[in-house]
């Protein structure tokens, strides 16, 4: 039964998720929008963020119901509700990640240019020829 997912869990989860945007919310309305409640909300928001993006890729997985049908309905309802983005976004991007995972300039999720670049002769080279805008050379 390893593969077999247990629907209650992920409900669970999903109301977690929802009473945790549903405090954050509370909070700014209850006590206003001072330094304490803001970053009282801020870590509230930043973990249920974070929870919804790991539960929606479960979905977008199609792992949680029978019905891939089902999977997407609640994808969407956590991707394009609680965080804002566009689940077909998120799908094609994450297939991309799956038929070349960390492959450079094939892997969506290795793709960070503008953050950092990866390898020995790779920071030298962009920073010298000037491709892009930060130190690359003095990154460890």
């Amino acid at each position: 039964n390893l593969f077999k997912s247990n629907q209650l869990f992920f409900l669970l989860h999903l109301a977690h998720i929802i009473a945790m945007e549903s405090i954050a919310w509370f909070t700014i309305f209850y006590f206003g929008n001072s330094w304490i409640p803001t970053i009282i909300m801020a870590v509230v928001l930043a973990t249920s963020q974070a929870q919804a993006g790991w539960l929606q890729h479960d979905y977008g997985h199609l792992s949680v119901y029978k019905k891939s049908m089902w999977n997407h309905i609640v994808q969407n309802f956590i991707i394009g509700y609680l965080k804002g983005g566009s689940a077909n976004w998120w799908n094609h991007r994450h297939f991309q990640h799956h038929i070349k995972p960390n492959v450079f300039h094939k892997d969506p999720d290795v793709s960070m240019l503008h953050v950092f670049v990866l390898g020995e002769w790779q920071p030298t080279e962009y920073r010298k020829k000037k491709l892009k805008y930060l130190p690359y050379n003095h990154q460890h």
